[in-house]
């Protein structure tokens, strides 16, 4: 496997950013993957502050791809329940 590819089933569950990303790649992507894999929205952040999207079960949202998306960092956060992402990255180069 590269050193520039990452994958993890992150759990989520609590209604804020929390304070260490939950998702670390220790690479800058060239693109990102997200996968929700429960029943309620999951949010994202890049910078875990600022609401940068939404996982949605009961649309097309549930699954995002981020073509040319830069970052080496993800904080999620649940707005009803908890569930699990899968998340994917990769890249080309070190951080």
């Amino acid at each position: 496997m590269s050193k520039w590819n990452y994958f993890d089933v992150v759990t989520v569950d609590g209604y804020d950013f929390p304070v260490v990303p939950q998702a670390n790649f220790s690479f800058l992507s060239t693109a990102i993957s997200f996968l929700n894999r429960s029943s309620y929205v999951i949010e994202y952040s890049f910078d875990g502050t600022t609401l940068h999207g939404d996982l949605n079960p009961s649309d097309s949202s549930s699954g995002v791809m981020c073509d040319n998306r830069v970052e080496s960092k993800v904080w999620f956060r649940a707005v009803d329940g908890y569930g699990d992402v899968r998340v994917e990255a990769w890249g080309n180069s070190g951080r």
